[in-house]
């Protein structure tokens, strides 16, 4: 069975734009009629389609509707602009600050830094100040124990002899020993030693003699003191005919006791004697000259009557700076 086809006339009404676009805005059949005589005439089982209606859909061409639409689309872009630039400002003003305040910084670490340098300086300086106050204090505390010391050795004498002493008559410029004394140590020591006979004594005379001397015979303490006398003596004795001479020494032993003691009233816990005989009457100690080069050994058990030199020792008569 032949298709029938049944061809209508189709109408366009169009509007030219002044940009040369076309508008279809109307399409409608002259057949409309046509078509519900159409659906009598249909055949029971076949299929057949008909376009009823069709239009174009209706565009603004309108200028000021075109500019409006155009309008709406560049104000949704103008916050999205604005935000942009507002961000691209923040970022600025931050550098801005952020570069100030790192000069700022700058500033505020080379001035501490100079302030240190300072505080460093000024903490030097006054270390070093501490530093001389401290000496100065040992200094003067020296001098007050040496003229504690000076006052302590004045008192002992009943007319002290300030020219023999102190020549200036300044009492920190006195001196140690007095003339014709020999500085050891922390004593001086007189060496009584007359190239004559008559000029000798015996025991008791020269212990009165060197205490008229505001001094002691001398006297031994230890064994250090024996080997550096033992030296000093050799070097300033003067030597003897024999060898059964020598120099005083401040031990003895009295008839009423067996104990040696020095005349300061201390038992004799070291001693250094000759290896010889010992005569009971022989109460007294020297130190003899012929043996004080070789030996430490070199005490001697005399009688007291005997004639010899003797050694005088006393303190210092000002404290020695031993600092």
């Amino acid at each position: 069975m032949a298709e029938e086809l049944n061809y209508v006339t189709v109408k366009f009404n169009s509007h030219q734009l002044p940009n040369n676009a076309v508008v279809y805005e109307d399409v409608r059949s002259k057949l409309d009629t046509w078509a519900e005589q159409r659906v009598t005439q249909e055949k029971c089982g076949e299929v057949e389609e008909i376009y009823d209606d069709v239009r174009t859909k209706e565009l603004p061409c309108s200028l000021p509707h075109m500019f409006q639409e155009n309008v709406s689309k560049v104000s949704h872009h103008i916050p999205a602009t604005l935000a942009v630039a507002t961000l691209g400002v923040l970022c600025v003003i931050l550098i801005s600050v952020i570069i100030a305040l790192t000069l700022h910084l700058n500033v505020v670490t080379a001035e501490q830094r100079r302030q240190n340098v300072n505080l460093t300086a000024q903490n030097e300086h006054v270390r070093a100040e501490l530093e001389l106050l401290r000496e100065r204090a040992q200094e003067l505390s020296w001098e007050r124990d040496q003229l504690n010391w000076t006052m302590g050795m004045v008192l002992q004498y009943d007319n002290f002899p300030v020219i023999t002493y102190c020549p200036q008559r300044v009492l920190s410029l006195c001196k140690p020993c007095m003339d014709d004394w020999l500085l050891f140590g922390s004593k001086c020591y007189l060496f009584v030693h007359s190239p004559y006979y008559s000029g000798w004594m015996d025991w008791q005379d020269s212990v009165d003699d060197c205490r008229r001397k505001n001094a002691h015979l001398l006297l031994i303490e230890s064994q250090e003191e024996q080997v550096n006398i033992t030296e000093f003596i050799t070097n300033h004795t003067r030597y003897y005919q024999d060898d059964k001479h020598g120099y005083w020494i401040g031990l003895n032993k009295t008839e009423l006791s067996e104990n040696w003691k020095w005349n300061d009233g201390r038992n004799l816990t070291l001693a250094f004697w000759r290896d010889e005989t010992y005569y009971i009457r022989n109460r007294c100690a020297l130190m003899s000259k012929s043996l004080t080069s070789t030996s430490l050994d070199n005490w001697r058990r005399v009688y007291c009557d005997m004639k010899n030199r003797f050694i005088c020792e006393t303190n210092v008569f000002t404290k020695l700076d031993l600092h």
